[in-house]
């Protein structure tokens, strides 16, 4: 383990997407912006690990969805949606700064 400047092993970036799963707010579609545009400096570890909780998450927001639980863990239906681009975007290597496709 290195300590960059993302912390030891990239520790801050994966605090930062556990903390911004779940949450309803702009938050969530800064954070995946931030998280997509800097996808190629973090550690391959970090990566895997944020990869993973991400796509349980999804697993965890369709599970509750199939059920109708109000509880819903990625949050509301637009928060889903910048976690499952995320997800997206990195299952397809499209990452980099131009996350949103603008010119």
């Amino acid at each position: 383990m290195t300590d960059g400047p993302w912390g030891r092993a990239d520790l801050m970036v994966t605090a930062a997407v556990r903390y911004c799963l779940g949450r309803s707010s702009y938050i969530v579609g800064d954070c995946v912006d931030w998280l997509l545009a800097n996808w190629e400096r973090f550690e391959p570890g970090c990566r895997l690990v944020i990869l993973r909780d991400i796509s349980e998450a999804i697993q965890r927001d369709d599970e509750a969805r199939e059920r109708g639980d109000q509880y819903l863990p990625l949050g509301m239906d637009m928060d889903r949606r910048e976690w499952e681009r995320a997800a997206a975007e990195i299952g397809r290597g499209m990452v980099g700064s131009n996350v949103r496709g603008e010119a």
